[in-house]
């Protein structure tokens, strides 16, 4: 307690207190692999990682495991984050510490440029408690620890953020180009942030002076010069899809039926009931937030995040799908809705008397209820890198393997192996056909029902065990 009211009368040391504390909470379990909620898209990040590492760092080639008897080069995202953590790789070696600390990194990098940004609009110590708001969001604090590339897009959109609001106030070149810059990759990993535009043209429309002529011509330069590349990445990475026919990741092909899946209760009840209070704020925080909505709603300066949240908004009603079934797609809310709980803090604790000792356990207690609110999330790791040394042990390198798993990926990339996953349960015509393909091993988590014989035809059917799997050899030059 003392500590916190110490860092009260100081916001650079509040915002250093923060980062510190969010660092550290980040150190528990580092080393993990690929685990818990959304352990399948933690995976396929890590997988194109690994593979640059592996088999080549062309930027332009990105390589996933479930790629059958195909090189595995597919469209996706800008893959900034997997080259950086291969480069990353060939200094430490393979390690998801590594990889998760390339995330922390950001997230802490995010948290700055966040402060910088609110003090536009408001004191310090009022953007340094928004700040520790930011950091205690469930959802923040959450992807801030995953192999993800989400954080990454985040701390992007941020410092163009800042520098566009720094060329607002300073009217130089190198902000303009730092922030077109910085949104143009950031938009790059998710389209997501482009949302930005509108608040930018809230501050055009909002602005003053002779030189709005000038201003306008900037903008619609700013729009060009960032959403043109992206536009060619994507087109880029569609093309790869097609000539590999390797449809991994989503780059928006049923955008056009948005409408079916916002006309469901589940957008609805996620959006605007659940995950506002849950997730993006926190449950600690919410009576922060109420407090500052009523003063930011009557503030002018602050309207700019309420345009902001506005943006997002209009996002996720084009992502509906996306948004309301993976929520790190609205992550991008986080921020503008932190602003609106700390001036809800900064005016409790300014009120004194009982209100400051509330605001005083409400930024307490967030990270408190932030983390039991995410420990959830985690899943056991136990047994992962014994299977995956055993597997180096049984299954050669460059060798392809057929895998049950429920998902594309993750079972691939545990055994750092590359093939077919076998999505709906193990089928002999099916494996049949992958062992002429080229096949060379089956993994399956259930001994198979040989019976009948027919998989003496493509399988020698004593299996190898290693841990919960077992390994079959096929009859494919084995």
């Amino acid at each position: 307690m003392r500590l916190v009211v110490s860092a009260l009368h100081n916001p650079h040391r509040l915002v250093l207190m923060t980062i510190g504390v969010f660092f550290l909470a980040h150190l528990y379990r580092l080393s993990d692999p690929p685990n818990g909620y959304h352990h399948w898209r933690e995976t396929d990040t890590a997988a194109v990682m690994l593979n640059y590492y592996q088999e080549g760092m062309n930027f332009f080639e990105p390589r996933i495991n479930q790629r059958g008897a195909t090189s595995g080069i597919t469209g996706m995202e800008l893959p900034l984050l997997q080259y950086i953590g291969a480069v990353l790789y060939h200094v430490t070696g393979p390690s998801h510490a590594a990889a998760r600390m390339l995330t922390v990194i950001a997230a802490c990098t995010c948290l700055w440029l966040f402060f910088r940004s609110a003090t536009f609009f408001s004191n310090e110590l009022e953007a340094a408690l928004a700040t520790w708001a930011v950091a205690f969001s469930p959802l923040f604090l959450f992807y801030s620890h995953k192999i993800m590339p989400d954080i990454w897009m985040l701390t992007l959109w941020m410092a163009s953020i800042y520098m566009y609001l720094c060329f607002q106030r300073n009217g130089r070149p190198r902000s303009w180009i730092g922030s077109a810059a910085c949104l143009m990759l950031g938009a790059g990993i998710k389209p997501l942030c482009l949302s930005i535009y509108l608040p930018y043209l809230f501050l055009l429309v909002k602005g003053k002076g002779e030189n709005r002529l000038r201003n306008i011509i900037l903008f619609g330069m700013y729009v060009a010069f960032t959403l043109g590349p992206v536009f060619l990445w994507m087109q880029y990475a569609r093309q790869l899809q097609q000539s590999s026919g390797l449809y991994t990741y989503y780059l928006g092909h049923n955008l056009a039926n948005f409408h079916e899946y916002l006309l469901s209760s589940q957008f609805f009840k996620k959006l605007l009931l659940q995950w506002p209070s849950e997730l993006w704020i926190g449950w600690v925080m919410l009576p922060a937030f109420l407090y500052g909505l009523s003063y930011t709603a009557r503030n002018r300066s602050h309207s700019f995040f309420f345009v902001w949240i506005l943006s997002t908004y209009i996002v996720f009603v084009v992502t509906a799908l996306k948004s309301s079934s993976h929520d790190y797609y609205t992550i991008i809310i986080v921020s503008p809705l932190a602003v609106v709980t700390g001036a809800g803090l900064y005016r409790l604790y300014t009120r004194g008397h009982w209100r400051r000792v509330v605001a005083l356990a409400l930024v307490i207690v967030a990270p408190i209820g932030a983390l039991l609110r995410i420990h959830q999330r985690l899943g056991p790791t136990d047994d992962y890198y014994a299977i995956r040394a055993a597997a180096g042990k049984i299954i050669p390198e460059d060798t392809l393997v057929a895998v049950e798993d429920d998902t594309p990926a993750i079972r691939l990339y545990q055994l750092n192996r590359r093939g077919w996953p076998l999505r709906s349960g193990v089928r002999y015509d099916e494996v049949a056909v992958l062992v002429r393909q080229g096949a060379r091993f089956l993994i399956v988590e259930q001994p198979l029902d040989t019976a009948e014989g027919r998989w003496d035809n493509v399988l020698f059917t004593e299996p190898i065990e290693f841990g919960p799997l077992l390994c079959y050899r096929t009859k494919n030059g084995n």
